[in-house]
């Protein structure tokens, strides 16, 4: 995914100071700033000129210099291979022991450093206060254990077995609470094909080794029965997510409703339970599988396509955003659509002739032209200017 690698090579030499900016989808998904490595870039840059005009010796900076080196070289490919603060802590950890390093090696008074390390600390503690995560990113607050309340039946509390998860967020806090050699397989992002990448190889070597396989998936009380079950309209949905995979759920065992008060507090499902009663049963549906069943055949939709040759010349103007062969033309009302999830956009090509493109990070889709306009090569998209993406953090537009 390239959702926090740089563009542009002016955008990777700027990101130490574009990680100090107050805004989302920089290094990480929440609001998250970080002043610290605009510090360390300040202070080697003082660092720097006050050993020119004074010509200090350098074997008294022969410490922080290795540090800085180390943090400065792992920078690089970093931001080549993710730009996400997630797989960068080790280094986000040392930034600020490095930041009081550079200080003490300023030859200024005790008092002096000690007061700018101060002050140093304080303007990174309140924007970190100011953007606590807590505040507006947990799903579900974290007060005391367990942190995940589930209404687990007594077989599924002592028995272990494999679980089957589809959403993107997969409610991983629940895992402690089954039995420990319970054995977890996410599949929202699993290749299809079993034979072709190692991926997929591996997905199927874990399906085919276990016994009994259980799809857990968070209920939808729209689509449930009296008894909180998924109704005839969801099972149909589910199995045709799970199709590509080759699994199904089971006709001779019927799904169970898995209550869960973590999912009935959540603020979302606390407001619609005062209009709609069927939410006080939210929780997860757990349904038995098969595996593997027939490979589908070839959907419908897919069929029935009528633009996939201005998808196809969208991916050849852009493909890193529009990767060719990663997207599959789905119909929806009014149109098409090919989503790219490597990229985080959305391609629209309506009934109308209208051709669209969202970001992740914007409010509504960019019109790129007509169809007839982008077949001809009158409209195109501006590789370098994707709207919410594109820039700096204070320079992109929502």
């Amino acid at each position: 995914m390239i959702r926090f690698e740089p563009d542009t090579w002016r955008d990777a030499l700027l990101r130490p100071i574009a990680m100090a900016a107050p805004d989302g989808g920089v290094y990480i998904e929440v609001i998250a700033p970080d002043f610290r490595f605009a510090f360390v870039l300040l202070l080697v840059g003082l660092l720097a000129l006050l050993w020119v005009l004074r010509r200090r010796s350098m074997s008294s900076i022969k410490p922080a210099t290795v540090l800085f080196a180390g943090v400065a070289i792992a920078f690089a490919p970093w931001l080549m291979t993710s730009g996400n603060g997630r797989y960068f802590v080790a280094f986000i950890l040392v930034v600020g022991p490095l930041c009081l390093g550079l200080v003490y090696l300023l030859p200024m008074t005790r008092g002096f450093r000690l007061t700018l390390a101060a002050c140093l600390f304080a303007v990174q503690s309140f924007a970190v206060y100011e953007s606590d995560p807590l505040k507006s990113w947990g799903m579900i607050p974290w007060r005391e254990a367990p942190y995940f309340q589930i209404e687990l039946p007594q077989d599924m509390a002592t028995v272990p077995g494999t679980y089957i998860t589809l959403s993107s967020i997969t409610y991983s806090l629940m895992a402690p609470l089954f039995p420990e050699p319970s054995s977890w397989l996410n599949i929202a992002s699993a290749p299809t094909d079993r034979d072709r990448t190692l991926e997929g190889r591996r997905t199927h070597a874990i399906l085919s080794a276990r016994g009994h396989l259980t799809l857990l998936v968070p209920s939808i009380p729209e689509y449930s029965t009296s008894e909180g079950l998924p109704d005839v309209n969801a099972i149909r949905s589910l199995n045709l997510l799970l199709a590509d995979h080759r699994l199904a759920i089971s006709d001779a065992a019927p799904c169970r409703l898995i209550r869960s008060g973590s999912i009935v507090s959540m603020p979302l499902v606390e407001a619609r339970k005062k209009n709609d009663k069927r939410f006080d049963n939210a929780g997860f549906w757990a349904c038995s599988l098969r595996y593997p069943v027939a490979v589908p055949a070839a959907r419908p939709e897919i069929e029935k396509s009528r633009f996939d040759a201005v998808f196809d010349k969208l991916e050849s103007i852009c493909p890193r955003f529009f990767r060719p062969g990663e997207a599959r033309t789905k119909v929806i009302n009014g149109g098409e659509l090919r989503q790219y999830s490597e990229s985080d956009m959305k391609v629209y090509v309506l009934d109308d002739g209208a051709v669209l493109y969202k970001y992740l990070r914007t409010f509504s889709p960019q019109l790129i032209g007509t169809v007839d306009d982008v077949m001809s090569g009158k409209a195109t998209v501006a590789c370098d200017k994707i709207r919410g993406r594109s820039g700096l953090p204070w320079e992109r537009e929502i």
